[in-house]
Formats: structure tokens, sequence, C-alpha cells
């Protein structure tokens, strides 16, 4: 069958295997996706499933087809809305992008909605088929810029958190008022059972809470009872 042949592609003396790619092109401009598809039938491992816009019966097309790839105009669509309409009659397909402003605010979005690439505005042929082959292999080419940006972004997702203060640190007097915070007391019954002051108790528990990093008593009441399960 057309769909499980391979297209052979020479560089030097090395031959490539490649899987055919089963594209479905989606867009709301009937002249834009008919030009996409005569410029990717021409490639020998990219067979044009349908060309469709994202009404219920383009979706209903990509859910009987399940394509390998949908190549997703947005130019005039919501990224998120478009991959998620997709998504659920198709799971396994891969969403390609095309018509981006290259900026990193719209290729975070589309990463985030769940699409595999994209295809900036001002790309040509070459890049729109090198996209769809790196999304069906698993990869992904954008400019350097969006690159260092993603860069960015992941450092401070795995930056690890400053380490929390060992409890330790307390002093024995912020300790035995630590522990009747987590006792459920109050300023005045702690005040009253230790023999000092409403503004003391309050002194050493807001030194309790910068040393321990945490902006509430019942958060610095949880480290307590964390130290003891552990």
């Amino acid at each position: 069958m057309a769909e499980d042949a391979v297209a052979r592609t020479f560089g030097g003396s090395h031959a490539e295997i490649r899987k055919t790619i089963r594209l479905i092109i989606a867009s709301p401009v009937h002249l834009v996706r008919d030009g996409l598809a005569a410029t990717l039938r021409c490639r020998a491992d990219v067979i044009v499933v349908d060309v469709i816009d994202l009404g219920p019966q383009g979706i209903a097309k990509i859910a009987n087809a399940q394509p390998d790839v949908v190549l997703v105009d947005l130019g005039q669509t919501d990224p998120t809305t478009a991959a998620r309409v997709i998504k659920a009659v198709s799971p396994s397909a891969k969403l390609v992008a095309f018509g981006l402003d290259e900026t990193n605010d719209h290729v975070f979005t589309c990463a985030a909605a769940g699409y595999c690439g994209y295809v900036a505005r001002e790309s040509g042929a070459g890049d729109l088929y090198r996209a769809l082959v790196d999304a069906v292999e698993g990869r992904m080419h954008c400019a350097p810029h969006i690159a260092a940006a993603m860069f960015a972004r992941l450092a401070g997702l795995l930056r690890e958190p400053n380490p929390q203060e060992p409890l330790s640190a307390l002093s024995s007097r912020e300790s035995e008022i630590l522990t009747l915070v987590e006792q459920g007391r109050s300023n005045k019954e702690i005040a009253r059972q230790l023999a000092i002051s409403i503004a003391t108790v309050k002194h050493h528990l807001h030194s309790i809470l910068q040393k321990l990093q945490v902006s509430r008593r019942a958060q610095a009441a949880a480290r307590l009872r964390g130290s003891r399960a552990a």
C-alpha cells in the first residue's frame, strides 16, 4: 500500500530509508491549502491525504484518515483551540504550525499546546519539508534566538530551589514556641504558658518564619510535623 511505502534518498555513498509521511493540510484559506498541497506532492515521501479547514467536516476527515502529521495554518487560527480539537480525534498525529510569527511567545504557546514543530512566515518550501520530516523523526529545527530562549526558560525551571533551613537553626526558645504553635496555641496562650509577653512571642515567631524561609505560622508548623515524620 502507498501508505506503507518508504522513500529512498541518496546523499553521497549512503542511503537512508524514510517512512512515507501521511499529511493533512488544515487552513481556512482554500488557495493556501491547495498551494501547499501542490508544493508538497512533488516529495516522494509525502502523501497529501487531504486538504481541509478545521470545521466539523474537516475534523471528521482527520478522524477517519488518522494522518501522521497535520500541518496547521495559524494565520487566522488559535493554536490551542486547533490543537485541542485535532488531538481529540487523532491523538497520535504530530502537529506542525505554519504561518507563525517567530517570536518567543508564539513559539512557546505552540509548544505548550502540543505542536511538534513550526514553519515561520518567511520560510520556503525546503523549510516546510524539513519541518515535516523533523516532526515525524522527533526533532525540531528552530532559529537560534528561539533555542536560546528555550534554554533560558529551562534553566529557570530546572534551577534547584534554595535549601530550607533545618529546624536545628532555631534557638531552644524558638523551638519551644514552634511546638506550641504546632499544637494550635494562640499567641496569648503561648505567652501565658511561657510567662512572657505577647510582643515577645510575636518577635520569636517572626524570627522562626525568617529562619525557616516561610511566610505563615501554619507553614512553620508543617515543617515541624514533617521533621518528625522523616
